[in-house]
């Protein structure tokens, strides 16, 4: 398993051992989720309830703890955007989710795009030393002893839930969130910093595909132009990535010599003033970047106030008819 400088990313054998506790205390997350692009797209939510699936855990859906497209908070109709503190904290009540519960995020097989989950809970008002990110797929975990519950979830099950049926916004949630620094950029920001250039004290790493990045290969999305940000670097997610397990990162040592090839320079014990630490971690959608978040964070490269997501990613940009782009 990648050993990072944390304890926040958890093999699977130390997983299970947690599960057999049976604590209360203690909840599993199912944070599954897959490109709705081509003929039969993967559903995170549609095979947590089709199962396999921890005994306990619940499925915590990006798309639903989200701001409604369209809304006074997403007016643009993005999807899967950071949650307000209100709409977080009501989904942290109906998953029955206390401050000082500790989490354990994990995904079905050949899951690369559960990093996002993780992200949100640690940024959005959990303590983030209580979020833990399960190194590893359910198959692993049935064959290292691990139990797994099988078959289809009635209707009514009290883990099945979507925001726009609980009547959140007339009542005041009891989870308390804990304030944290501010994680995503909006365009106006990363526009200061595309236009500060060298004298920006911030770099935009993007995580889409090299093809994507300097526009030879189309976007999944329709409708967007190709290209990247200028003066962004090129990290793609899937080489953070184990090759043979997508629910596994590569060892730190590998992902961290991975940024530094891309350009990102270690920060200098006497870099007092901060100069160059910032990271605005960009992608597609706001999905991938969570990889690279984490990724950098626990590699040692940048500690997690230095970095932030621009959480309209390419989507955002790309719509534009007037963000500058450079494409190949």
């Amino acid at each position: 398993m990648a050993t990072s400088t944390s304890n926040n990313l958890v093999s699977i054998p130390d997983a299970i051992a947690t599960h057999k506790q049976n604590s209360d205390q203690i909840k599993f997350i199912d944070g599954s989720w897959h490109m709705p692009v081509g003929d039969n797209p993967r559903n995170g939510r549609a095979e947590f309830i089709s199962g396999p699936r921890i005994p306990g855990a619940f499925y915590f859906d990006i798309d639903d703890v989200a701001p409604v497209m369209g809304s006074a908070d997403n007016p643009k109709k993005l999807p899967h955007m950071k949650p307000s503190t209100k709409l977080f904290a009501s989904a942290m009540d109906r998953m029955g989710i206390v401050p000082s519960d500790t989490l354990y995020v994990y995904a079905t097989n050949d899951c690369a795009f559960y990093h996002r989950a993780y992200w949100t809970l640690r940024s959005c008002g959990h303590d983030p030393a209580l979020v833990k990110l399960v190194q590893g797929s359910l198959t692993e975990w049935k064959e290292s002893g691990g139990e797994l519950e099988e078959g289809q979830l009635a209707e009514d099950d009290e883990r099945l839930f979507r925001m726009s049926d609980l009547g959140w916004e007339d009542k005041t949630p009891t989870y308390q969130v804990v304030m944290s620094d501010d994680v995503v950029v909006d365009m106006d920001q990363v526009l200061n910093i595309v236009n500060q250039k060298d004298a920006a004290h911030a770099v935009i790493v993007d995580a889409r595909s090299a093809g994507r990045f300097v526009g030879t290969a189309p976007e999944p999305r329709p409708g967007l132009r190709g290209g990247h940000m200028p003066g962004a670097l090129n990290v793609p997610f899937s080489d953070l990535l184990d090759a043979d397990d997508k629910t596994k990162f590569r060892s730190m040592d590998e992902v961290r010599d991975i940024f530094i090839k891309a350009g990102i320079s270690p920060v200098s014990d006497d870099d007092g003033d901060g100069s160059g630490r910032k990271v605005v971690c960009s992608c597609g959608s706001g999905v991938t970047a969570a990889a690279l978040a984490i990724g950098l964070e626990e590699c040692g490269l940048r500690n997690k106030e230095d970095i932030t997501i621009f959480d309209g990613s390419w989507i955002e940009w790309g719509s534009s008819n007037t963000t500058p782009i450079i494409s190949d």
